[in-house]
Formats: C-alpha cells, structure tokens, sequence
C-alpha cells in the first residue's frame, strides 16, 4: 500500500499532507512528517510535482500557499522555516520576529530571515542559502516562544531593528512594542558597543505606547523632524467630558491631527456611513474650537517634507494662547484619565536632535 500511493501522480495535495499543514501553522519539518509515518522522500515526490515548495532545509509549505502570499507574510513563513534548519538555541531577532510577533512593519522585507545564538568557541555569525545567523547574548527574559517558533522578545526586536533601519520605520516597531509592555531600556542596556546602539538608544526614548497605529506614529515623527512642538497622542477632547479622541493634539494651539487609513473606507459597503460619521465628528471638533490638519499614509510614509509643512502651516495659523484646550490623556484599558504635569506638552519647539544618518535603512 505504502508503495502504491508513493508511486501515485499526485495533481492536489493528499489530505492528510493536507491536515498536518494546517496543524502545524503551514509548515511541514521531516521530523515532524517521520512522526507521523510520512517519508522526506515522499515530501520530496510532492514538491517534485510542485504542490509542495521546500522554503528551508528539509521544511516544506504549500506551493498554493506560497503564490498568494505578499511579501512580508511570505518573510514570516520562510522565517519560521529557517528557523528549523538552524541549532536548537537560535532564535529569530530582527524584522524576521517582527514578522512573526505581527509588529507594523514598513518598506520590503530583508531578502534573507535572521536568527541569533550564543557566542560559542569556533561558532560565529554565517550567511547561508536560506537565512543568515549572528552571535550574541540574548538574557533569559528576551527568549520567547510563539507558533512553535524561537524568537526575541518584543522588546529585543524593536531595539536590534532600530540598530540599522530608518528610524521612522524603527519608530513605527517601537511604539507597536512598547504598547505591549515591551522595555526597550532593558533591551538596549545589552547591547553596549554595538553598530548603531546610539539610534537604539534615541528609539526607545521617544517610543510612544500612546501611538496606536503606523500612521499615527509617522504624524508624530514628522513633528520631530520637522522641529515643531511634539503632539500628544490619542489624546480625549470634549465640551466639560471626554467625547472624541484626537490622533495627534497641540492644546495649546487648539490644533489637532488626523491620519486617515485607506482600510477604513476602500471596498466597504458601509465607507458612506463611516464618511457620514467622520464629517459629523470633525464638524463637533471644529465646534471645540479645534483647527485640524488631515492626512493619509501615503503623505505620512513617503512624503515627509509636504506633511512636515501642513504641520507648521496649521500651528503658524493657531499660535499659542494662555489656555489650552480641555483635554484627556487616554490610558489603555482605562480610557480618559485627567493628565499630570509631565503629560503636557511644551507649546514650542523641543529642539529634539535626530541621530546622525536617521534617514539611513540597511535592512
């Protein structure tokens, strides 16, 4: 029988290859097929026939699979891959655990998956056919396991991705992982003398958990880079109680940002009841007294320069009065809270100094 079905033409993957995928988060190791009485040989058959596709040494994923994937959700998957083929001690770092942790992840993923390791005598960093690995130290409390995948803590991969990404896009990880509890801090303190520790160290400083989204980050980046005052994020307006949250707002200017997602109206059949509510939103903040500045991800992401000056146009028109407008800081899991001295911000320029060559990503 075993013969038999060996020798068969396959035009669809068997059921049971079929099942074992969708147990095992989409991958198929030979260790794990031998457990269950599947030979790598019989793995080899199918991805002969190109229903299977071999994304790593002796780990194999679904051919079908694989050609709807993008970019980034293909990274996670030959990631995950890689990462069988590598020692028992290694684990994902970099955008390859942003990939997997589903942190936000900006412009293509790295052409290869990264994993690290402990230094060990004759055993260093190696770039190989389907991953690369480097050595370092990674603490106990940094080592995480998600999806039967190894792989850093939030925390470490948003510090080792602002190492050497751009640091609007490292910003961007940051806040996603400090929403979550993520202690950069404690992650960087590690990393003393390596390639890019002081971009590291300015990341983690200016890190929001209050950002709530790429977008809302990139607003708040272009305020820096462009050396206006430093908006406060999601934060609660109201007449006398909170009622709406702001993306970005200046209370002393009585100015606020918006960033509109295109996921928010494209291909819903509700995109007119949600214009309808925007309108009727905006109409009640401009009623507060707010003077707004819309803007989408395209300006945000690759137009930095025209939201840098939308900015400064909408705080030269609404300079600093004695009273600010009323507002709430936002506290997740909470909600609006009255805010503490150190949560207002200065109405005036902070003089914040970007680290040398921040525009630089070598992903």
């Amino acid at each position: 029988m075993r013969v038999a079905i060996m020798s068969r033409r396959h035009t669809r993957l068997p059921s049971r290859i079929v099942t074992l995928l969708r147990q095992c988060q989409g991958l198929i190791d030979v260790g794990t097929a031998r457990a269950v009485g599947i030979s790598p040989d019989y793995l080899s058959r199918l991805a002969r026939a190109q229903l299977l596709i071999r994304l790593a040494e002796g780990v194999y994923a679904s051919a079908e699979t694989v050609r709807e994937l993008d970019d980034w959700a293909l990274h996670e998957l030959t990631a995950r891959a890689f990462l069988f083929s590598c020692s028992p001690d290694a684990f994902l770092t970099g955008w390859s655990a942003a990939a997997v942790w589903g942190l936000p992840t900006l412009g293509p993923p790295p052409a290869k998956p990264t994993a690290v390791r402990p230094k060990q005598a004759g055993r260093g960093s190696k770039t190989g056919a389907h991953g690369i690995v480097h050595t370092a130290e990674i603490p106990s409390h940094h080592q995480q396991r998600l999806i039967r995948t190894r792989l850093v803590s939030r925390a470490w991969t948003a510090a080792t991705i602002a190492l050497t990404a751009s640091v609007g896009a490292a910003l961007v990880v940051a806040d996603a992982a400090v929403r979550t509890g993520g202690d950069l801090p404690d992650a960087i303190q590690h990393m003393s003398g390596w390639p890019g520790v002081t971009r590291a160290r300015w990341v983690a400083t200016y890190a929001d958990p209050l950002s709530e989204s790429p977008i809302e980050t990139l607003g708040r980046f272009a305020s820096i880079v462009g050396g206006l005052p430093t908006p406060v994020s999601n934060a609660w307006v109201g007449d006398g109680q909170p009622e709406f949250r702001v993306d970005g707002l200046w209370p002393y200017h009585h100015a606020a940002s918006e960033g509109d997602g295109a996921s928010k109206y494209n291909n819903r059949p509700d995109a007119a009841g949600i214009v309808f509510k925007q309108n009727e939103r905006e109409w009640r903040l401009r009623r507060l007294g707010l003077d707004i500045a819309r803007y989408g991800f395209s300006l945000a992401a690759f137009r930095q320069r025209e939201l840098i000056s939308r900015f400064a146009q909408l705080l030269r028109d609404n300079p600093p009065r004695s009273e600010p407008v009323r507002w709430w800081k936002h506290v997740p899991g909470v909600g609006p809270v009255e805010p503490e001295p150190a949560d207002w911000p200065s109405p005036h320029p902070t003089g914040i100094v970007l680290p040398p060559g921040w525009w630089r990503d070598r992903r």
